[in-house]
C-alpha cells in the first residue's frame, strides 16, 4: 500500500476502491466511456511517470473538466442510476469488512465520487454521508494498515458536503485547509502553504494552530523528507 498525502484519493486504498466501482452490485450500468475512477486518477502520485506527466498537461485538465467529469455526471444522473448505486452501497454497510475494507468507508468513497462529478444526491443521502463520518476510523498521520480517513481528508469531505450543489463538481485535488477543509471557493483565496513543510494548507493562522498537534509530527522541510512505501 502507498500513501502520498492525507486527503481523499491520496492513497492506494482510496484509488483501489474507486477503481472497482460499481462492480459487484448486480446493477446493470452498461459500458462507460469514462469510469467513475477516471475523475480522480490525476491524484495518483504512484502512477507511472508518463501518466503523471500527462495529468499535468493543460490538454488533460481541459479533457477532465470538459469531457470526463460531465460524462460521469450524465451517466449517474440518467434514470436515477446514482441513487440506485447509492442505495446498493448503503445496503452493504452492515456486512463485515472485506478485501476492499470497511463497507461504510466504501459508501463514503462512492459519495465522494458523486461529489467529484457534481451528480444529483438526495438530501437524505447527503445526511447519511455526514452520519457515516464518525462511524469510520480517522487517524492523523502515517500508519501501517492504511485504511479509512486521515484528518485532513475527513475535513475535506465534510466541507465538500457542506458546499454541495447539483451540477457543480468538487475538485479533491485543489488546495484545502487541513483543519476545516475549506477551499478557495469558500474563503475567496487559495489556502496558504505551511511555510516549513510546504505540504499542508490552511485557510488562516487559527486553523493552522488548531491542527498543529497533529501536523507537527509530519512537518518536515522538503530537504529532510524521506519516502517509505509500505
Amino acid at each position: 500500500m502507498g500513501r502520498w498525502g492525507f486527503r481523499l484519493f491520496e492513497g492506494d486504498s482510496d484509488i483501489d476502491i474507486a477503481c472497482v466501482m460499481p462492480d459487484g452490485l448486480c446493477i446493470q450500468t452498461g459500458n462507460w466511456e469514462h469510469t467513475l475512477a477516471s475523475t480522480v486518477f490525476q491524484t495518483d502520485m504512484l502512477a507511472p511517470a508518463q501518466a503523471r506527466a500527462r495529468y499535468r498537461t493543460e490538454e488533460y485538465k481541459n479533457e477532465l473538466a470538459d469531457e470526463i467529469v460531465p460524462y460521469v455526471r450524465w451517466k449517474l444522473d440518467t434514470n436515477g442510476l446514482g441513487d440506485q448505486l447509492f442505495a446498493a452501497y448503503r445496503a452493504e454497510e452492515t456486512k463485515p469488512p472485506g478485501m476492499n475494507g470497511n463497507p461504510r468507508y466504501i459508501t463514503i468513497i462512492f459519495g465522494a465520487l458523486m461529489l467529484r462529478a457534481g451528480a444529483k444526491i438526495k438530501a437524505e443521502d447527503l445526511q447519511h454521508l455526514r452520519a457515516l463520518v464518525p462511524q469510520v476510523n480517522c487517524r492523523p498521520n502515517w500508519i501501517l494498515g492504511d485504511d479509512d480517513f486521515r484528518t485532513p481528508g475527513r475535513a475535506q469531505f465534510l466541507a465538500a458536503l457542506d458546499r454541495y450543489q447539483p451540477g457543480v463538481p468538487s475538485d479533491f485535488q485543489e488546495p484545502s485547509c487541513f483543519q476545516c477543509g475549506k477551499v478557495e471557493r469558500d474563503i475567496g483565496k487559495v489556502p496558504m502553504f505551511c511555510k516549513r513543510c510546504k505540504n499542508a494548507w490552511y485557510c488562516n493562522k487559527d486553523c493552522q494552530r488548531q491542527h498543529w498537534p497533529d501536523h507537527k509530527v509530519v512537518c518536515v522541510a522538503p530537504a529532510n523528507r524521506r519516502t517509505l512505501n509500505v
